[in-house]
């Protein structure tokens, strides 16, 4: 029955012959994606890991100068060495150092952890004694999915303490595995003795400490009388309330009277100092933040959570609350049933394209292949790790006009036969095999232009990688599908001519079709072979002026758009030193306003306007806090941005316009959450070795940033911290044998406190402290008349023992791979102006004379750095791209010069895509280069259709000019339907106007526009060029070869 030879077309027709194993097939594709669809997990974004090990290392009390000195040199020392490490990022702050080692992709972390860890065990001895200890960690990445705040205006934050504790733990049965809360304080018990008793006892408060933790202790002792039934002795003098510590012995006066703790000292069960504490509308409240583990859905933890809320919030206490705000997960909802909703409508285009240009049967098989073909993808996902998430989903949309494209020219060919006279069995089986080193020659070119996206590194890689992982599933799907599956459809259902009864639609249709081939087009096509030069320059030229558009800056591009999100941050940072109700009162100022500019704009904008006081963070998803008494912040959340008419920017500077700033301000800023990659538009790090000189190349590059229009919250990561007293020892102090590390660590003890010991309150850790009464630690006045244990064991007030010298301290200290930094950022709006000219002018203009000023050096960080780096990626991918659809196209026309030829489509395709960023007001972004790789191999398909046919009509014997002509106008329904069909699935997305869609848009802007354009030079520029190609060869005497 068959003319061709080997396993892939035997297989082909014996799928076709056989009566069941089409269906069978089917079946089992359908079956197959059913179980992966209930398998998969519904997310915002793919999964993936985070190549980052963190380490953090506490040293209550000291300044960042000396956090840097005694802590961060010796481990950076020691671990900037380690294999993998890429970058090595250092922060020094008040009591604190930080440490964040991102590696080289393919590093294996874990070993990396375990290696880090074993070197900072190393040098533990050498870091301060009463440090903590370090703790070292990989980074893990949890996914939101909603947060809850529990506020009262009945209850103090203690009382909603255990109600809190009850939230989280039927929270955890329910199933929703990873839960933070925020805002209730670690307690502590200070027992607070002041400077006279320690004068009349004759003791320090290392001392009390240590009797303390020497007499409440719960201590194990062993077993006895093991003859007699063995008991286990144990002591049970752990102390767990003010009573029992009050009540503990501590020593026995002169008289043998026994002195209890409570006698010297006062005692408290409190919140320890320094905690951010959390307000909503004036009342205490808790933030308990539900996330997503790995293995965990979205969608299904939401309506854990829910179903949990309804019954939760009838059984809360009189005056309590619970308010549902951030729900990530309603996120993610959304985007599926838009990207669903636009998918549904470019299936229907698809169908009615299909139904108009195709027999309705073939059109019908043709149809049922695309489902087949993404649940059998869907199934392929599951088994490689994937998951149902934004960025999948627009693969799938993506590929819903691709996936048709290898069936349509199976059954065309198919129906071609058929109307030839041949039997449905043998046109089924021929169509199939005859097409089958085409369709899989342009499935790989389209797989070959999406494969080196693979490769692209990074955040932005991470995310994206899904795209190109579904399109080659669909492709691959659809390959099977279309030689196993639909030939053996077609085969049951076109019988034979007979068969084919075309409605009177349908012949009309095609009469109109064959019309404007032979009438209209043909003219065209052989206007267009007789002046093929000016064919060639007038497209060449086009080509010319898009890539002018770009470089001319009239198409801008933009890394990743900056679209709004639903929230934003206010924060404050007060003159150091400032007392908290001075935060307190600015934060409710704030809020007030907020409610004013909400009524004003008439009201219902708002979802929630939480106080966060004693914290600033300008990035709630990624960026560390900053804390202390000196700042706040009002976070606030906005209903989402598709339901109201008001932007963020618009609200945003409303409220700038009622906010009044109060005396002690240092820096005030409201960021505004946008979509994307961490880090700021601009952000400039600045490398030195004098702090001095990068502060004040960093001011000197504010002022100039402040100088250009649309960029907003210009500010370092230098500030400038507490006055500090510096100590050191008097004639007196270093006769009496004193070393500074002594007294240091007695007035770490007296202002810090002693921990002495920890134990547990239901889920809550609880420490107790020795230290002196808050009024003389409050107080400078009280600082000389601390007494200090000197080595022959007397006492002696502290001004005899050291003298004190002011000075201005720093608030954090960063470094970079060993060298101190800075980082000068910047906000942007992208109405006004554009990161990257932004850049350039910096780099062009003042910047390298502020540079050479202060003798520092720069980079750009940020965006920029995600930018340069994922460009680079691609230009590789480009390369590789090109590479791979040349060998591909040499293999199948086992020449050198028609694939060239055929290639020649890509530039009218990337044409296309950047006239049509144009047209749509749209910039050039991530998204839109990601379609050009798309486009490449979509685009080329064309060319191979028609250079295909072209080589079959010359080996035919037909004449050069002729067979071109009769090429293009055979081919031209041919290379419309498939083009068709791509733009259909895509063009619903286009016309979206959800905020939702927008970073989208610029991908299915560049197949689309680029698709359209370069279907419609190809049918002319390939005719144009195939007539000189031939014209030259014939000139050298070359001859040309037609597989």
């Amino acid at each position: 029955m068959s003319t061709y030879s080997g396993p892939l077309h035997s297989l082909t027709a014996t799928f076709t012959q056989h009566r069941v194993a089409a269906n069978l097939l089917m079946i089992l594709m359908i079956l197959a994606g059913v179980w992966g669809v209930k398998k998969l997990n519904t997310q915002f974004f793919p999964s993936f890991e985070l190549d980052i090990i963190t380490v953090g290392v506490t040293w209550s009390g000291a300044a960042a100068e000396d956090v840097e000195t005694s802590i961060v040199l010796p481990i950076e020392e020691e671990i900037r060495s380690i294999d993998g490490l890429d970058t090595l990022y250092a922060t020094s702050n008040q009591g604190r150092a930080s440490f964040r080692l991102e590696l080289l992709e393919g590093t294996d972390v874990q070993y990396t952890l375990d290696e880090v860890k074993q070197k900072i065990d190393g040098i533990r001895s050498s870091l301060p004694s009463d440090a903590d200890e370090p703790v070292v960690q990989r980074i893990i990445r949890y996914e939101p999915i909603a947060s809850l705040l529990l506020t009262s205006d009945r209850s103090s934050l203690e009382e909603l303490r255990p109600l809190a504790n009850r939230i989280e733990r039927e929270l955890l049965e329910t199933g929703i595995r990873k839960i933070d809360i925020n805002g209730l304080p670690t307690e502590e018990i200070a027992v607070q003795v002041p400077t006279a008793k320690l004068h009349a006892l004759g003791m320090s408060l290392n001392d009390i400490a240590q009797e303390v933790g020497l007499r409440s202790i719960d201590l194990p002792a062993g077993t006895a009388a093991k003859e007699e039934g063995a008991k286990q002795i144990r002591s049970l003098s752990q102390q767990r309330d003010v009573e029992g510590f009050q009540q503990l012995p501590l020593i026995a006066d002169a008289n043998g009277r026994l002195v209890r703790l409570g006698d010297v000292a006062d005692i408290e069960w409190r919140a320890k100092d320094q905690q951010v504490e959390l307000n909503y509308r004036g009342q205490p409240a808790v933030l308990i933040e539900l996330r997503r583990t790995e293995n965990e859905d979205s969608l299904k933890a939401a309506k854990l959570m829910h179903t949990w809320l309804q019954d939760a919030k009838t059984d809360l206490p009189e005056g309590a609350e619970l308010i549902v705000f951030d729900e990530s997960w309603t996120k993610v909802q959304a985007r599926i049933d838009l990207l669903l909703k636009n998918g549904l409508g470019g299936l229907v285009l698809v169908i009615i394209i299909l139904f108009l240009f195709l027999n309705a049967r073939v059109a019908f098989w043709v149809t049922v292949g695309i489902p087949v073909s993404f649940l059998a993808t869907l199934a392929i996902l599951y088994m490689i790790g994937g998951s149902i998430n934004m960025i999948s989903l627009f693969g799938l949309i993506m590929a819903l006009g691709i996936i048709v494209d290898d069936a349509i020219v199976v059954g065309e060919d198919t129906l071609t036969h058929l109307q030839m006279g041949e039997s449905g069995l043998k046109a089924a089986i021929g169509g199939a095999q005859r097409m089958l080193a085409p369709v899989v020659a342009s499935s790989m070119t389209t797989i070959a232009a999406f494969l080196p996206l693979l490769l692209i590194g990074g955040t932005i890689g991470n995310i994206l990688i899904d795209i190109p992982t579904v399109v080659i599933c669909v492709i691959v799907a659809s390959l099977i599908e279309c030689f196993l599956i639909l030939p053996g459809h077609l085969h049951h259902s076109l019988h034979s001519k007979k068969d084919l009864h075309p409605s009177k639609m349908r012949t009309e249709i095609e009469a109109r079709v064959n019309r404007f081939r032979d009438h209209y087009f043909r003219r065209v096509v052989r206007a267009a072979i007789r002046l093929r030069w000016a064919t060639i320059a007038s497209a060449l030229g086009i080509f010319i002026i898009a890539i002018g558009l770009v470089m001319g800056g009239r198409v801008k591009f933009v890394f990743f758009p900056a679209i709004d999100g639903e929230d934003f941050t206010a924060n404050v940072q007060f003159t150091s030193g400032t007392d908290d109700r001075h935060v307190r009162d600015f934060l409710n100022h704030l809020d007030s306003t907020l409610r004013a500019t909400d009524a004003e704009l008439g009201g219902g904008l708002l979802t929630v306007a939480v106080q966060e006081v004693g914290k600033i963070n300008t990035d709630r998803r990624t960026a560390g806090p900053t804390t202390g008494d000196e700042f706040g912040s009002l976070y606030v959340e906005m209903i989402p941005v598709d339901t109201r008419d008001v932007t963020n920017r618009e609200f945003v500077a409303k409220w700038r316009e009622r906010i009044e700033i109060p005396p002690g301000v240092e820096k005030f800023t409201i960021d505004q959450s946008r979509t994307g990659p961490r880090g700021k538009p601009v952000e400039i790090k600045l490398i030195g070795t004098d702090i001095g000189a990068l502060k004040q190349a960093s001011l000197d590059i504010q002022e100039l940033l402040k100088g250009y229009q649309g960029l907003s919250n210009v500010d370092d990561d230098l500030p400038f911290g507490k006055p500090q007293l510096i100590y050191s020892l008097t004639p007196a102090g270093e006769a009496s044998g004193l070393r500074l590390q002594q007294v240091g660590r007695q007035l770490s003890a007296a202002f810090n406190g002693i921990e002495v010991q920890t134990f547990y309150e239901d889920q809550d850790e609880v420490e107790v402290r020795v230290m002196l009464p808050d009024d003389e630690r409050n107080q400078l006045r009280s600082l000389e008349s601390i007494p200090i244990v000197l080595p022959d064991g007397s006492t002696a007030p502290l001004a005899n023992i050291v003298h004190f010298e002011p000075k201005q301290g720093l608030d954090s200290l960063q470094r970079v791979d060993g060298q101190l930094s800075i980082n000068v950022t910047a906000d942007l709006n992208e109405a006004v102006a554009n990161a990257n000219e932004i850049i350039a002018d910096l780099r062009e203009g003042a910047l390298p004379a502020i540079l050479g000023k202060w003798g520092v050096e720069a980079s750009f960080e940020g965006k920029n750095r995600n930018q340069r780096e994922t460009l680079a990626d691609m230009k590789l991918g480009l390369l590789i791209a090109l590479s791979l659809i040349y060998i591909i196209l040499a293999w199948v026309f086992a020449s050198y010069s028609w694939p060239i030829t055929v290639m020649l489509a890509i530039p009218l395709g990337l044409t296309g895509a950047i006239f049509g960023h144009a047209l749509s007001g749209l910039d050039l972004t991530i998204l839109s280069l990601f379609g050009f790789f798309g486009l490449s191999g979509i685009v080329i398909n064309d060319s191979i259709v028609l250079v295909t046919f072209y080589q079959k009509l010359r080996a035919s014997g037909m004449a050069v000019e002729a067979a071109i002509e009769e090429a293009a106008c055979q081919r031209l329904r041919a290379v419309l339907l498939t083009s068709l069909t791509t733009i259909a699935g895509l063009t619903p997305i286009l016309f979206e106007t959800s905020l939702q869609a927008q970073f989208l848009i610029p991908m299915a802007t560049s197949i689309v526009f680029g698709l359209a354009y370069g279907t419609l030079l190809i049918l002319l520029f390939i005719p144009a060029v195939l007539t000189v190609l031939e014209n030259t060869k014939r000139r050298l005497g070359l001859r040309l070869q037609y597989s």
